[in-house]
């Protein structure tokens, strides 16, 4: 069941069933990389995209999965990227902060809800539950995959995971708009009819989510326990282990900071390897436990909870959590049999407990704090064009975003342009702008970076925070696409891609001549234009008027400068005036 050899890749368990395609889609997460987000699209796109060395498949599969994906995560939690990518301007309308249920507690679920469909209008409905973050770590984490459909009427089993996203939206710093949120709440309605396949060994399943109004914690009673978190505290143990057999596997650090009472009473092993063989020569070795998992047996029976709650306190007493309990018999689901999975990694620790925290962690966890905070601030970027294709923005908060006797500095910057950031004051508003930006660098996300100090050390902190962005210019996105799009080969491949998405893709011709760097000349690019653009733009004006219209806003914004115009491949100009001749026909003969 938990075999640490046995791996899963995210890319994978999304990636639509055969001949069903994306139609909506949401994911929760505590933690979100901005980078790791990228990746999801990938798996949704309907072409077969070159890989992470092929920029503009990757443009076009992330906005074209824009408007169906929704990313809840916890509003201070966003990791600031390595480097700044056009990319992410695409994740704007994907990305949505939710508040904190209450001070001192977490907004932390992890799970995919999906929504697959097929050319028949069939639907296919994927929950996985991953106990780990929307990030690139590389720790030993576990997943769970149900896959169901939708029938019949609803399911009171199912309207915890209706809850849960209902939540969401309802928490959401900034609120989705109206059309995502139909597709949400169309989502919602599909997974509360869903009947679920039950995995090998499963014969009952039960959603239990934390932290929203109404919910009980699950039963926790037994003759035997084992709890694997890696965070863990005596007021969790209680809650999670109450009998007098328990196995706890955890880090060793965590485990030390118990109380030494607690610890005598415990069966403590931790993961020593996790650097296992492996066949597939790409996979990397895995870090630190993240998997959380309680395996309870009681009446003959197993339950396994599997989900995002560690064993504290706090996870049970006002986070914002999901767990799904899996029931069948001891001999698939019982500790015995997940332990002999886990004998690879596992051995038993000597703890002492009564180890106190260090002033670092304290820091670290008030830094933390102020951080959730902070990206409430309710900031404002007010742009305003200076001439000569650049802005200037002012930057305001409608409160202080660090508060008075703050004992340390933070500076704020554009995502887009790393290293050119303004000072943040304490105790008081921000008031302060940037100049000379590009239409393409005008971003609402911000990177806030805080140093706290304390008597001795001081600890510091960054996230990625949103902005309010008032009069946010036309076409700022497909100003994003011309600086990518920058030669007549990368026009063509996005054209393909754009069109492509209502069947056909990208000619196999087109990437075996070129593949996904070089340019073209005059000739082979007319040469193109009679082989194949000519009829993908007319296949489109059948089948997809609005992938049309995304390619011209494109054309026009390249028509504006020479190096756009360049972009062009020869005799594009002619065929495209046709082709949009031809559109203007079509409109009035519908009228």
């Amino acid at each position: 069941m938990l075999a640490p050899d046995d791996r899963a890749v995210l890319l994978d368990l999304l990636r639509p069933p055969p001949d069903m395609r994306l139609d909506v889609a949401i994911a929760t997460t505590f933690t979100l990389d901005l980078e790791a987000a990228l990746v999801a699209p990938l798996a949704f796109a309907a072409f077969d995209a070159a890989g992470p060395g092929d920029p503009i498949a990757a443009l076009e599969a992330i906005r074209s999965v824009a408007g169906r994906l929704t990313v809840f995560c916890q509003a201070g939690e966003t990791r600031v990227p390595q480097a700044a990518s056009d990319l992410f301007a695409f994740l704007e309308p994907v990305v949505h902060e939710v508040r904190r249920p209450r001070a001192g507690h977490l907004f932390h679920p992890k799970i995919w809800l999906l929504r697959y469909r097929g050319d028949d209008e069939a639907e296919a409905i994927r929950l996985l539950v991953p106990t780990r973050n929307l990030t690139n770590d590389a720790s030993w984490d576990a997943v769970l995959r149900l896959d169901g459909a939708p029938e019949g009427g609803p399911l009171a089993s199912n309207r915890p995971l209706a809850d849960l996203v209902r939540w969401c939206t309802a928490n959401a710093v900034r609120r989705p708009d109206d059309a995502r949120l139909s597709r949400i709440e169309s989502l919602v309605e599909s997974v509360r009819r869903t009947r679920w396949e039950f995995p090998d060994g499963v014969n009952d399943i039960e959603f239990h989510v934390l932290g929203v109004a109404g919910k009980p914690l699950p039963d926790f009673s037994g003759r035997r326990h084992l709890v694997v978190s890696p965070f863990v505290n005596a007021a969790g143990l209680e809650i999670v282990a109450p009998s007098e057999h328990v196995i706890v596997v955890s880090r060793p650090e965590q485990l030390e900071l118990l109380p030494s009472e607690t610890v005598r009473d415990l069966d403590c092993r931790w993961i020593t390897s996790i650097d296992l063989d492996h066949d597939d020569v790409s996979a990397s070795p895995l870090g630190e436990l993240h998997a959380k998992v309680v395996v309870i047996e009681r009446a003959r029976r197993a339950h396994l909870f599997i989900g995002s709650a560690n064993a504290t306190g706090a996870a049970f007493g006002g986070n914002v959590e999901i767990l799904v309990e899996l029931a069948g018999g001891t001999a698939a689901l019982g500790i015995d049999a997940v332990l002999s999975d886990l004998g690879k990694v596992l051995e038993p620790c000597e703890i002492m407990g009564d180890h106190e925290p260090s002033e670092a962690d304290e820091l670290r966890r008030a830094l933390d704090d102020l951080m959730r905070d902070a990206a409430l601030a309710s900031l404002e970027i007010q742009a305003t064009e200076e001439g000569g294709g650049t802005w200037h923005l002012d930057i305001t908060s409608a409160e202080p975003v660090l508060p008075a006797g703050f004992v340390g500095r933070g500076t704020l910057e554009l995502l887009s342009r790393p290293g050119f950031a303004v000072s943040m004051p304490t105790g008081t508003r921000l008031s302060d702008h940037f100049s000379h930006i590009p239409l393409a660098d005008l971003t609402p996300f911000l990177v806030l970076r805080v140093e706290l100090e304390g008597s001795t050390q001081s600890v510091t902190a960054a996230t990625v925070v949103r902005a309010l962005l008032v009069n946010d210019p036309a076409g700022r996105l497909d100003a994003v696409i011309a600086r990518q799009v920058d030669s007549p080969t990368k026009f063509l491949r996005f054209l393909f891609l754009l069109l492509g998405l209502s069947g056909g893709g990208v000619p196999p011709w087109f990437q075996s001549t070129f593949g996904n760097t070089g340019d073209a000349d005059s000739h082979t690019a007319r040469s193109l234009i009679e082989l194949g653009v000519f009829e993908a733009l007319t296949r489109a004006l059948a089948t997809n008027l609005g992938a049309l219209e995304d390619l011209g806003r494109l054309v026009e914004r390249l028509r504006t400068t020479p190096e756009g115009r360049d972009t062009l491949p020869d005799g594009f100009d002619e065929l495209w005036d046709a082709v949009t001749g031809a559109q203007l026909s079509l409109a009035k003969l519908r009228r």
